[in-house]
């Protein structure tokens, strides 16, 4: 393979790298039908880059919090419990109405999930904050439904992508959350600090991933017609790469 062309991407969000690299197989009139199936497996891939799936994009969101990103699930005691999402919507914004007075109308970024199928079927929302922006004992002071949980947003054992796929396990089903509803809701203030990724060509399909860094992974997928690699990583909060 020295001399393929390897399509490569690369996106960065605070802390969070990711990269991919792609070879690219051709298709042709005359491929079998295995050799199209195994083609376009590739190409199905390559074409993701690395910001394809709704983790992927509220990853790169979580990334923009940096090391100060806090994770409040926020839940509704019997007596606030609403009957539906509608009620929920409806709590949901008379509550960041008070976050906003609370901060005398400056903008600040957040994201939020409703939720309401899994564990003991009743409402609940999670919400992402800056610990900069509120503190946990803000948050429970102006959230005044019922409890509030609290942790960080970044861990060592998985990163962003940890919450980032949590997050992304409600769909919605017309009963519980309606149909076409997004699994998560961000400020648009945080969706445009995602800029848009690198991309350029190289003959390696090598990604690189620094030693002093506090979280990584690394995949692939290749056959005989070509290949896929993707690499991401989170520096460490002290590492000379930042």
């Amino acid at each position: 393979m020295s001399d393929a062309i390897w399509y490569c991407t690369r996106q960065r969000a605070g802390p969070l790298v990711k990269e991919c690299r792609a070879l690219r197989p051709r298709l042709s009139a005359e491929d079998t039908r295995e050799d199209h199936r195994a083609k376009q497996e590739i190409l199905r891939y390559s074409h993701s880059a690395v910001c394809r799936s709704q983790a992927d994009r509220l990853e790169l969101r979580l990334a923009h919090f940096g090391y100060e990103g806090s994770h409040y699930t926020l839940t509704f005691d019997d007596e606030h419990l609403p009957k539906d999402f509608a009620g929920v919507r409806r709590v949901l914004r008379a509550y960041q109405a008070r976050c906003k007075r609370w901060r005398h109308d400056e903008p600040y970024d957040w994201i939020y999930a409703i939720e309401g199928k899994h564990g003991d079927h009743r409402w609940h929302v999670h919400q992402i904050l800056r610990d900069s922006d509120f503190s946990p004992a803000e948050v429970r002071y102006l959230w005044r439904q019922g409890e509030v949980d609290d942790e960080p947003v970044l861990r060592k054992e998985g990163g962003y992508r940890r919450l980032a796929e949590y997050l992304n396990k409600e769909s919605s089903d017309g009963f519980w959350i309606p149909i076409g509803r997004h699994p998560w809701s961000c400020s648009r203030s945080l969706s445009q600090r995602v800029s848009p990724p690198e991309r350029w060509r190289d003959e390696s399909g090598v990604i690189e991933i620094p030693g002093d860094v506090m979280w990584a992974r690394r995949g692939q997928r290749e056959n005989d017609f070509g290949a896929y690699y993707y690499g991401s990583y989170i520096k460490a909060k002290n590492s000379s790469l930042i």
